[in-house]
């Protein structure tokens, strides 16, 4: 029986949202891990001649004084040395699928993502879960490949719909990783001895093989089903370039140029959150892997409903002013989190710390569901048409570099004033700047 093209780019585009889906999922199983996994290599090597007892006495020279600077410290170190190489390697992984094609490119990559997974698994030093996150950053090429294959199986008219699939993938990926990492970790707590070894089980193994096993699934998913979606006469030129972050000043439209830059703001800001808020959880409330569990659910369910409504809201007042509305949502909520206090000593969190957190912590999913899909659809419409690809790739660059600046940026004032206040109000004060320059745009009117 013959295929027809609607079917074949249905069955592609639901490869392509699986293949995302399962990457991020495996990806994301270690966010709500990050304190109490630092905390275990530091208390069992942190006064060994290792690397983190290294970073240990580094550290308690610019003022570490607690354990609890320290992992802030070094999550922030870890977050950034992957998002540094994601940023570096994404773009070269991309233009390698422009010429050689986006299946074998894309099986490469996995397979590097599935062996990051398996030496976690076998992670018994620090060192080598530093080593899982340098292989894993420079095997962070599936987004951008992936995304790449969507535009190959959709015209013009439904590039729309195949970036929707890659954006939903990734968002309900980074909804359940963080759940599935905090229901599977260890229940802490216990004494922790050095390991003599290298390599061994460790206390995250556990969450460790579950990532694994979602990396491999993936990686003979995409080698027996996937197929290629760029025929070998519209491959790109060797010396072909994919657009970034360092381009923007070279676009034509001042309106691009200002959203892109609009949204590397906005998101600076939101990744130091995110790469903070289980430390802060941790202070605040004492949580546990499985806690953060409940937490991402609930920012989950928020982030969904600001999409579902999303719609709605655009299609009466138009994206900018959604984004507008986005950036005061946040700077709100990141206010709300800064003046919580932090309990010291035999203080205790006043009775309104909590709620306040969850309501906090709420707006700024729900800002984040609105400004994300708002901000792409601004690019869209002030780009023409034989620019929308280069111009949304920049766009993505620009977010790849603020997960650059973000996490080590957030870690550093947490470090050095040993409270998330400043974090937060420095995240409330990014959406001024932010705000400031979509309110000089113009709407964008559709193209005909």
């Amino acid at each position: 029986m013959t295929v027809s093209p609607s079917s074949s780019q249905r069955r592609t585009l639901g490869l392509i949202f699986l293949t995302v889906f399962m990457d991020i999922v495996g990806f994301s199983i270690i966010i709500p891990l990050f304190p109490h996994l630092l905390n275990h290599y530091i208390q069992a090597e942190g006064s060994a001649a290792t690397l983190i007892g290294w970073l240990s006495s580094l550290a308690e020279a610019m003022g570490g004084d607690t354990v609890f600077k320290k992992t802030v410290l070094f999550g922030g170190l870890l977050s950034t040395l992957y998002s540094l190489l994601q940023f570096i390697f994404s773009p070269i992984w991309g233009s390698l699928s422009d010429r050689f094609g986006r299946r074998g490119i894309l099986t490469v990559t996995l397979a590097g993502s599935a062996l990051s997974y398996v030496l976690w698994i076998f992670a018994a030093q620090f060192w080598v879960v530093v080593l899982t996150r340098l292989v894993c950053g420079m095997m962070a090429g599936n987004i951008a490949v992936a995304s790449a294959a969507a535009a190959d199986v959709t015209d013009e008219k439904e590039r729309t719909k195949g970036m929707a699939v890659v954006g939903i993938a990734i968002g309900l990926g980074f909804l359940c990783g963080p759940i599935i990492g905090g229901f599977t970790a260890p229940e802490t707590g216990a004494p922790v001895a050095a390991a003599t070894t290298a390599f061994g089980l460790n206390l995250f193994s556990k969450s460790a093989a579950i990532a694994a096993f979602m990396a491999c699934s993936n990686f003979f998913l995409v080698l027996a089903y996937f197929p290629e979606t760029l025929p070998p006469e519209k491959r790109a030129a060797k010396d072909a370039q994919r657009p970034s972050i360092f381009d923007l000043a070279n676009v034509r439209s001042r309106e691009v140029r200002r959203t892109s830059f609009a949204n590397l703001i906005y998101q600076i800001g939101f990744t130091g959150m995110e790469n903070t808020i289980v430390f802060l959880t941790l202070a605040l409330f004492t949580y546990s892997p499985r806690d953060n569990a409940v937490l991402f659910l609930f920012n989950g369910a928020s982030l969904v409903l600001a999409q579902g409504l999303s719609r709605r809201v655009v299609g009466r007042f138009g994206q900018r002013k959604v984004v507008l509305f986005g950036f005061l949502t946040a700077a709100v909520a990141f206010l709300l989190v800064a003046v919580i206090p932090t309990p010291v000593g035999a203080a205790i969190l006043p009775a309104w710390g909590k709620p306040v957190f969850f309501v906090g912590m709420g707006l700024i999913s729900f800002a984040t569901g609105l400004i994300l899909p708002s901000v792409s659809s601004l690019v869209s419409l002030y780009s023409d048409a034989s620019e929308q690809g280069r111009n949304l790739g920049i766009l993505r660059s620009a977010g790849s570099l603020a997960r650059v600046i973000g996490p080590i940026s957030a870690a550093l004032l947490y470090f050095h004033f040993g409270s998330h206040f400043w974090v937060y109000f420095a995240a409330a004060a990014l959406m001024i700047p932010a705000f400031w320059v979509v309110r000089g745009l113009p709407d964008p009117q559709p193209h005909g």
